[in-house]
């Protein structure tokens, strides 16, 4: 019998290629008009280790791993101990592998699922181009789910050319036959698992951080300034070959101080800028972010965090930098910190940012997370697009003061080389013209300046959403939302409305748009992947909700799931 979604998981060694089975397989349905998520799962080692592929295809958008999954592919057994606790299988979860590969290992085979063996390889090849090109295990084994599912073997082929990119003919030729090899194996296999038939449309399929990358060069960035880091590298690795198509730059810093300090001096120069970095990074910059804020310098700083302190766990996820984020640094520094509310959002709240930090002349954080970073996901196509604003670079009418202090406290900022309009950054306590003193006057004069630029802003529809409605709400942020809104989706079936609230803008909080999405809420539940509850109590310290509203909290790096959070609203 069809079925609206299908849930696999590909399992290996760490360079067995198991996710590029996953993105094989992902790109081809999402050519076929299916929906899909495939998140990663693998150790911090380079190279070696565990990996596995979490795929998931549906008719309908997917924005959450599943509670289960009904398929365990196994490339091989090695190292298969050391994340076979992390993904939850069932007795009704089909186990396929190898058994040249020796026997189930007991951490997988307890969920007692069945089992089926199956040689993986191209049958017709010989040992010799075995030896010269590999097995292509990982081709083989996606060609057979593929052609179980019901994917169509045109849109195998072209996802496999995209999978491949720019390799040899020669590899594109044994991967080829592998392909075919693995179509035709399923033909073998006692296995239903087709898909119902799709709703072909346009799909788009990316990441979070390819989505964040296009939705800051849609905002003007020109300029990005970083420093390697998990799990945020491989969106400016995405990004420096657009970037430079545009006319901008790129330039790897040598550490996140470095990066932060380059990107305040291209904001300066007038080019739109950005860095990029995990948590131990922004740590790194929380002073040069100080220096922004108090010079008033726009800048972009994207976190896509991970499991913390210190090193913690650079290839999984956790939303722990929201204190930083929001409070990190000495002085009152006050900034605007924003969080995408799905994969799609991404592209939308990189490119607000962008406009945020240019046309308020302050830093700006967007909190991503690896969930979101690096889940590869199938969306609807154009996303909407946030009103556009620029940086304020005529000058005034009078003598140019460029701290003023005025009825706008956003102050002119013109570019270098305006006549009459030469100006310092500076990073001390600076009177309306930037020269340096230390009265007070003139000190708490410019902090409340800093202060009214954020008390002033309105983020309209922007701060957030709410889908449902019911006495129970659930508040949540970032990867947290998608498992919140699939597990309210479930409850509203079974006759118990719930609504989630979407916060995107974290601070300064929306508290009139807050107090709206929450009237008449009964039971609050803000839900966060953290230990410490930190959004929580920043909501309580601002009296966004009331002090009987109820914590979800609990760190990384396991994600939530829709069937742990309906257990706790029951």
């Amino acid at each position: 019998m069809a079925r609206p979604s299908l849930a696999m998981v590909f399992s290996g060694s760490g360079g067995a290629g198991a996710m590029s089975a996953g993105e094989l397989l992902l790109n081809a349905a999402a050519q076929a008009g299916y929906y899909g998520m495939m998140s990663k799962l693998f150790g911090a080692q380079v190279r070696g280790g565990e990996a596995a592929a979490l795929v998931q295809i549906s008719t309908a958008p997917v924005s959450c791993q599943p509670d289960r999954f009904d398929l365990f592919v196994a490339l091989d057994w090695a190292n298969v101990d050391q994340f076979a606790n992390e993904i939850p299988l069932d007795d009704q979860t089909v186990i396929i592998s190898d058994p040249r590969a020796g026997p189930v290992p007991a951490s997988i085979a307890k969920c007692k699922g069945r089992t089926i063996a199956l040689t993986m390889g191209q049958v017709d090849a010989t040992p010799l181009e075995r030896a010269l090109h590999g097995k292509h295990i990982n081709v083989f084994v996606a060609g057979v789910v593929a052609a179980l599912a019901g994917l169509p073997v045109d849109h195998l082929q072209t996802a496999l050319t995209a999978v491949l990119g720019d390799k040899s003919d020669d590899v594109t030729r044994t991967n080829t036959a592998s392909l075919k090899s693995g179509i035709a194996a399923a033909a073998g296999v006692d296995l239903d698992v087709r898909l119902d038939p799709p709703h072909p449309a346009p799909r788009w399929l990316l990441t979070g951080n390819q989505a964040v990358a296009m939705g800051t060069l849609r905002g003007g960035v020109r300029f990005v300034g970083c420093y390697p880091i998990t799990p945020a590298t491989d969106l400016v690795e995405w990004m420096s070959p657009q970037l430079q198509k545009l006319g901008g730059r790129l330039v790897m810093a040598e550490d996140e101080l470095s990066s932060i300090n380059m990107v305040l001096g291209g904001s300066f120069g007038g080019v739109p800028s950005m860095t990029v970095t995990s948590g131990p990074g922004l740590s790194l910059m929380i002073e040069s972010i100080g220096l922004g804020i108090a010079a008033e310098v726009p800048a972009v700083i994207v976190d896509v965090m991970r499991g913390g302190p210190s090193t913690g766990i650079p290839s999984k996820t956790e939303q722990s930098d929201v204190n930083i984020a929001i409070y990190g640094g000495h002085g009152d520094a006050p900034r605007i910190v924003l969080a995408p509310t799905s994969v799609r959002d991404c592209m939308y709240t990189g490119e607000w940012a962008v406009y945020l930090a240019e046309s308020l002349q302050t830093p700006v954080i967007v909190l991503s997370d690896m969930a979101l970073g690096q889940a590869n996901t199938v969306i609807d196509p154009k996303p909407e697009r946030p009103q556009k604003l620029t940086r304020k670079t005529d000058l005034p009418d009078g003598a140019f003061k460029r701290y003023a202090i005025g009825t706008d406290p956003v102050s002119a900022m013109p570019l270098p080389g305006t006549p009459g309009g030469q100006w310092v950054g500076e990073g001390l306590t600076h009177n309306e013209t930037g020269i340096p003193v230390g009265g007070a006057a003139a000190h708490l004069a410019q902090i409340k300046k800093r202060a009214r630029k954020l008390e002033q802003f309105d983020p309209g529809e922007a701060w957030g959403s709410v889908t449902g409605d019911g006495d129970t709400a659930i508040l949540a942020f970032g990867s947290s939302i998608g498992p919140a809104q699939e597990a309210a989706r479930r409850l509203e079936a079974a006759g118990k409305p719930v609504r989630v609230v979407a916060l995107r803008v974290l601070s300064p909080l929306p508290l009139k748009s807050l107090a709206h999405a929450l009237d008449g809420a009964s039971r609050i539940v803000v839900m966060e992947q953290n230990f410490g509850a930190q959004l929580y109590h920043h909501l309580l310290a601002f009296k966004a909700i009331p002090p009987t509203a109820e914590s979800l909290a609990r760190p990384g790096p396991l994600p939530f799931r829709p069937a742990e959070i309906t257990a706790h609203l029951a």
